[in-house]
């Protein structure tokens, strides 16, 4: 009887397991859907089956016709490939990975040189960041969160799908951090705050009367009455922007620079941004000026 009940068992944990993997399989086909209904497209219209000599027929043109950026070639095929394993069984030969190596290699050369460049939100001046901020130290309850919310996001550099994941129970004030749940890298991260942001999330949460299980962003009323429920990115997205004029990647753009102008080095701005790639920090946030570079010759 035992046994059998521990066979019972093992067949549950077995099955709750294949689920959970089906459900995070899901999770990502739908994310890359988008991307293969353009290859799938791609397929129709030039009579072509759904398999990788057609994903490299597909990157050609994106590159030689549509002259599509790196980082959307990158997208593209990531989502493809992805489709193709893990929606139709599919493998790429040695030969298949070579020839998208050598197709992304044409970027290197000077007709599609200017494709490769990233055009990004720009960093603004922090000071500047600041005093918008600062527009809404009141005594208004709706002022008192969008205060928050903004020093909050300036200081640790978070993403708006981390922002809107955080919770009250997330914030040790004490010991002036924050724990961000870091989707991206499926992790999470301590951050640190500044003594002026720890009063401004002290207040929001004395004026809200939030506990430990609530959200920190929420929903709010324009009286700023709160809700505990995450909103959703694009949400947050249309909130900063309507409260201080820009999206929210300012903020991250701005605290980066901003800590590199003041003389952190790469890891210290990768510990507080959460960036796993110090390159990426090189070369998407870092933007040295032209006399910056005259200051070393």
């Amino acid at each position: 009887m035992e046994e059998t009940l521990f066979s019972l068992q093992q067949y549950k944990m077995q099955q709750q397991k294949d689920e959970t993997i089906q459900a995070m399989k899901k999770k990502k086909l739908d994310m890359y859907k988008p991307d293969f209904n353009l290859f799938q497209v791609f397929c129709e219209k030039n009579f072509l089956a759904l398999n990788f000599d057609s994903l490299e027929l597909y990157l050609h043109e994106l590159i030689t016709q549509q002259h599509v950026r790196l980082s959307t070639f990158n997208r593209r095929f990531a989502g493809v490939k992805y489709w193709l394993v893990n929606q139709y069984g599919l493998q790429m030969t040695n030969e298949q990975e070579l020839g998208v190596k050598m197709l992304r290699s044409l970027y290197n050369e000077e007709d599609y040189l200017r494709l490769k460049s990233m055009r990004g939100i720009r960093a603004e001046k922090q000071t500047d960041v600041l005093r918008l901020i600062d527009r809404y130290d009141t005594g208004k309850k709706s002022d008192i969160r969008k205060r928050a919310i903004c020093l909050v996001n300036l200081i640790t550099a978070n993403r708006p799908s981390e922002m809107v994941r955080i919770k009250v129970s997330d914030f040790d004030l004490e010991n002036r951090t924050v724990q961000v749940m870091m989707v991206k890298q499926g992790d999470m991260k301590e951050k640190r705050l500044t003594l002026e942001c720890v009063q401004a999330v002290r207040n929001y949460i004395t004026a809200s009367e939030l506990i430990a299980e609530d959200y920190f962003v929420g929903a709010a009323d324009k009286w700023g009455n709160h809700t505990s429920r995450q909103i959703s990115e694009v949400s947050y997205n249309q909130a900063i922007q309507s409260w201080l004029g820009f999206a929210p990647y300012t903020f991250r753009k701005t605290q980066i620079t901003a800590m590199y102008q003041k003389g952190a080095d790469i890891p210290t701005i990768a510990k507080q941004s959460g960036h796993k790639s110090h390159q990426t920090i090189m070369e998407h946030y870092i933007n040295l000026r032209s006399d910056d570079v005259d200051d070393y010759l």
